[in-house]
């Protein structure tokens, strides 16, 4: 077996744990996601869709909840791996580390209609508006739940947050205690990961990781290797204090990836964060919480972006004591971006440095007008440094049934406001002519999104949601047809109308089967008589109309578990890719209680497949993971 840096990262982590202040280990007693029963699992607190803690059987929005056991009983070896877990979301691996990742449509490896957030931290980039999915890694195994809500957020969350927002929620550090070491190996690569949790002092519980993961090449339709393989080591921490009613969160992480010659497929990152949340309550009693966070980024793939970028970003959030019956709740924030992008062969981005800010303030309120009629009303005013002031309203309506099923409608505005690559993007093909010239002119893309649904629990052992929507769009990104140089401009208007459909059954004590599917009809069309011969801009997305998937849990005996993942992706029609069945696997046992042998395999039905145009094919692999971590529970 080929060295990786786990022993490293091991042995430091675990020695640096042993000397702090000789603290004792301790197992969180708290409950585990995977002691629930589906009745209970149906009832999960979530804070994404209203801002404060509710039962995720009462919110009125469509939102699909990844919990720890779903990732653990998965082939998922990285954050986009278990976001296939989610029935409301399109994921497509591009290559050996890439992704194009979206909801309700628009999938591109630049989608940029997607909030995505680590414990509150937005990992949204000013150069594009979204992921670098690439740079951002999350140890799987310190997640609590994964909120993916399909459908506009932008009341709470902001512009961005257009066809949906995903919230991964880490585990409090006391739920993380002690000592944890996995290794997942197979012939194209894999991860280390050493974590060590300790108690520091009387009221404070520290977690600290290190997590190696190296990747191979992949290879493309017609058989030719990709040079897309590269390695990455990650070393975070985070901490938790409470005392009383007030609780303070430290998080931070470095990271460090790839090797020069770099390039867009394996390019050398480099960076950084710090996350700090304070959360307590004023004299009267109510809640309020105040966040910080700063986050430094280096990524170099040579033919394409030079890009650092440093952003400090400010939240504030009160939930005040209201005379009236309902809840009110409001905030404000500041975000301020400075980056710097040194122009490559092909692009530049002038002017090369800028700096970006974004101010917003929101406010919801939250009543039942009538018995069982819940009411949430709320809107946020935020500015920018490209299209200025934007307004975000919102109306949610859901009637509560029983505690078992609610039925909920909304109403609202959403914006995907302007970013570098946007205004500021120029394209230049040999030898040396200017194919596209910035968007001088570029305003924010909207939407007007109505959406209906309904989400019930029918009996202890089945449970249910099915949402439709539509989604009415303004200003989209393109190209004027026939024009050369093109410049980046608002053109494409229409609608977009779906179906979300997903439920659980536990069939037996020891199975469970879950299943989900979507639908999608896009009517996208060139504003103002302009003619659609010309294919737009990237980022109106290869969408499939319709994904199947299907999930079976089974407990073999008291030691072992299999489980089986099965997912239909519909053909994608611009450029044509054909539709696929991707069949992913795990069996899982205990060799004794502190040490857990799994075999991992995904896409078993074929050897390779391709998901997304100009990506790599997909092939089929085989991983063997060990993990050692004393007291642990479940399968």
């Amino acid at each position: 077996m080929k060295p990786t840096h786990a022993t490293q990262l091991a042995s430091c982590l675990l020695a640096w744990a042993a000397g702090v202040q000789g603290a004792p280990l301790e197992i969180a007693s708290a409950p585990q996601l995977a002691d629930l029963t589906l009745e209970q699992l149906s009832n999960i607190t979530v804070t994404s869709v209203s801002g404060r803690p509710q039962g995720l059987q009462q919110a009125a929005a469509s939102i699909y909840v990844i919990t720890a056991q779903d990732i653990r009983r998965s082939a998922a070896t990285t954050l986009p791996e278990a976001l296939r877990l989610a029935p409301n979301l399109q994921v497509a691996q591009t290559s050996s580390g890439q992704w194009a990742i979206s909801a309700r449509g628009f999938q591109d490896s630049i989608s940029n209609k997607l909030l995505v957030l680590v414990d509150g931290r937005s990992l949204y980039s000013p150069l594009f508006a979204g992921v670098f999915w690439d740079a951002d890694d999350v140890v799987l195994e310190d997640i609590d739940r994964i909120e993916v809500i399909s459908g506009p957020g932008g009341t709470l969350w902001g512009a961005n947050a257009v066809n949906g927002v995903i919230n991964v929620v880490t585990r409090h550090a006391a739920q993380t205690q002690g000592p944890l070491v996995s290794v997942a190996r197979s012939r194209e690569g894999g991860r280390e990961l050493a974590r060590w949790g300790g108690r520091v002092g009387e009221n404070t519980h520290l977690r600290l990781h290190g997590l190696a993961v190296d990747r191979g090449n992949t290879r493309l339709p017609g058989g030719a290797e990709r040079p897309d393989a590269s390695s990455r080591v990650q070393l975070g921490f985070r901490s938790d204090w409470e005392e009383g009613a007030s609780g303070l969160m430290l998080q931070g992480e470095a990271y460090r990836a790839g090797d020069l010659p770099a390039n867009n497929l394996a390019p050398k990152m480099s960076g950084h964060h710090l996350l700090g949340r304070w959360s307590s309550r004023l004299d009267d009693g109510s809640p309020y919480s105040v966040q910080a966070g700063y986050d430094a980024v280096d990524r170099e793939d040579g033919n394409l972006f030079r890009h650092r970028a440093h952003t400090l970003d400010l939240q504030f959030t009160h939930e005040p004591r209201t005379a009236g019956p309902g809840q009110l709740l409001w905030g404000a924030g500041y975000r301020r971006s400075r980056d710097d992008n040194q122009a490559t062969p092909l692009l530049a981005f002038m002017p090369s440095r800028r700096t970006l800010s974004w101010a917003h303030a929101f406010a919801q309120y939250q009543w039942m007008p009538a018995q069982r009629l819940q009411a949430t009303v709320g809107a946020k005013v935020e500015r920018n440094s490209y299209s200025g002031t934007e307004l975000l309203p919102s109306v949610r309506l859901a009637w509560l049934h029983s505690p078992q099923a609610t039925t909920w409608a909304s109403l609202s505005r959403a914006v995907r406001a302007p970013s570098r690559i946007d205004r500021d993007f120029f394209v230049t093909l040999p030898p040396g002519v200017l194919a596209i010239a910035g968007g001088p002119d570029f305003q924010s893309e909207t939407a007007t999104v109505l959406e209906i649904g309904h989400r019930a629990q029918l009996s202890p052992t089945l449970s249910g949601s099915v949402t439709v929507f539509r989604q009415s769009f303004e200003g989209l990104r393109a190209g004027r047809p026939g024009q050369f140089p093109a410049t980046v401009e608002n053109l494409v208007e229409g609608p977009v109308d779906g179906l979300e459909a997903w439920g659980q059954w536990q069939a037996t004590g020891r199975w469970r089967l879950s299943a989900g599917y979507l639908a999608l009809h896009k009517d996208l069309r060139f504003s103002g008589g302009l003619s659609p011969a010309t294919r737009s801009f990237p980022g109106l997305g290869n969408d499939p109309r319709s994904q199947l998937s299907l999930r079976s849990s089974l407990d073999i005996g008291d030691q072992g578990a299999f489980d089986l993942a099965v997912r239909r992706v519909g053909e994608l029609a611009d450029p044509r890719i054909p539709g696929y069945t991707s069949v992913d696997a795990r069996l899982g046992w205990h060799l004794r209680q502190d040490l857990r042998l799994e075999v991992l395999a995904t896409n078993l039905l074929d050897r390779r497949h391709v998901e997304f145009a100009g990506g790599s094919e997909i092939g089929r692999r085989f991983l063997v993971q060990l993990t050692w971590q004393p007291e642990a529970g479940g399968r």
